[in-house]
């Protein structure tokens, strides 16, 4: 890995840390208080191509399962995917949806407005 790539996955995870996950974490508080079943997943960096269905850019990913769905039935999902060769951060929903930032301006704000478009979307749905 090239020291520009690396400085952008660690640069990545921080933000994962002390932005994007704190988010995560009080969504994650609401939507069990609802009884829904929510978890997170992470993947890591690759530089090489493993056969998985994504471009191998690190990523941080929130799915549910609504209460009583079935276990087999699709889980939405909200996807935070570093874009290495743009440096930046695409939010990646399970409707479609996709909006990029570059890294420095996603903020808790802009993570919390992600959150509430996204959970909305799903109960319109």
């Amino acid at each position: 890995m090239d020291r520009d790539t690396d400085l952008f996955v660690q640069a990545f995870w921080v933000k994962c840390r002390e932005v994007i996950r704190p988010e995560i974490d009080i969504a994650i508080g609401a939507l069990r208080g609802a009884g829904h079943d929510a978890h997170v997943s992470t993947q890591e960096f690759s530089a090489v191509a493993d056969g998985l269905p994504t471009d191998g850019g690190p990523s941080l990913t929130l799915s549910i399962r609504p209460a009583g769905a079935p276990d087999d039935a699709a889980h939405p999902a909200l996807e935070f995917r570093g874009d290495v060769a743009r440096g930046a951060i695409d939010v990646m929903a399970s409707q479609g949806r996709k909006q990029s930032y570059e890294i420095a301006d996603l903020g808790p704000a802009e993570v919390r407005a992600e959150l509430d478009d996204w959970l909305a979307r799903l109960v319109t749905a």
